[in-house]
């Protein structure tokens, strides 16, 4: 009976990546204060103090540990140090911008050690232990990239698709012994993913590329057009939260208004409109941005000028 009652009162643990900002960090405060026991991670844990800072305006606390999920020799041992994990969330990510013709295959590698074989080595540690217990969750931040493709972050798109893919394939091979894989698929939300973590590629800048005007274009439209309209991040971190808790999750869950907007025209066919609109819109940017450019030349020349006489 004593036994019984220790495992009904204990408390859940919840491992998650990517905590020093945007999701992760929002996702390990709201689990804190729901009473479960969080293990919050990040890469760099000279980033930890908006974390620290956050947790302690909740009043709550959560185990703070560094772990770079593109390091797969630390995993195990990782994981083994924490011990038992009741639910695994893959929240870590990175997103770098450009061409697929200007993006290096160092960065693309990069994007999918972290966004992909990151999640796929940690899962797969985590999950010896979930079935062995017979019973776990584990829950997989993807992105509406991943369903429909996203210009000039193709190998961010490419990793987001593989995420997906493989959430799908491993939930039926979990089933069996209790476990829940589920992915979340989120539009554009105001997260330092799409701001201060926001890289461009090492070459995005070339002028002897042939992207280069292009680039520059789909930034312009990306800031004009995207980020002002991005919704607030709380929306999909409540979703995950009462994932933590569920007892019917869904398989997956699109989440944003211009994600299940995409996700409808997709449905009805009319990805192809969709695509013609995204053009028409870089098309326009990338003519304001090399007027600017031309304009900008032309003061100068003419600053130039007027110094020389």
């Amino acid at each position: 009976m004593e036994i019984q009652k220790t495992i009904q009162t204990e408390r859940k643990k919840v491992l998650i990546t990517g905590c020093s900002s945007g999701f992760g960090r929002l996702t390990a405060v709201g689990a804190a204060k729901a009473g479960f026991d969080v293990v919050a991670t990040m890469r760099n844990l000279a980033k930890s103090e908006p974390l620290k800072t956050a947790l302690a305006q909740a009043n709550v606390s959560a185990q703070i540990e560094e772990l770079d999920v593109t390091k797969p020799e630390s995993i195990a041992k990782f994981v083994e140090k924490i011990g038992p994990v009741d639910i695994l969330i893959n929240n870590a990510g990175i997103l770098i911008t450009g061409s697929f013709l200007d993006i290096t295959d160092k960065e693309m590698r990069h994007i999918f050690e972290t966004n992909y074989f990151g999640q796929l080595n940690l899962t797969r540690a985590v999950a010896k232990g979930m079935i062995e217990r017979k019973r776990g969750r584990i829950i997989n931040i993807a992105s509406l990239a991943g369903r429909i493709g996203h210009p000039f972050n193709a190998a961010y798109s490419a990793s987001k698709h593989a995420l997906i893919g493989f959430t799908k394939s491993i939930r039926v091979e979990l089933a069996p012994f209790g476990i829940d894989v589920i992915s979340i698929e989120p539009g554009y939300h105001k997260t330092e993913i799409i701001r201060a973590n926001a890289n461009q590629s090492e070459n995005f800048y070339d002028r002897s590329s042939p992207m280069f005007e292009w680039n520059r274009g789909f930034l312009k439209a990306f800031f004009d057009e995207v980020i002002p309209r991005a919704a607030q991040p709380e929306a999909v971190v409540d979703r995950i939260l009462s994932l933590l808790s569920d007892e019917k999750p869904k398989f997956h869950y699109v989440i944003g208004i211009d994600a299940k907007f995409a996700t409808t025209l997709q449905w009805l066919g009319l990805s192809g409109w969709f695509e013609r609109k995204i053009i028409r819109k870089i098309r326009r940017a990338t003519k304001l941005e090399n007027k600017r450019e031309a304009e900008k030349k032309a003061r100068r020349k003419q600053k130039c000028k007027t110094e020389a006489t």
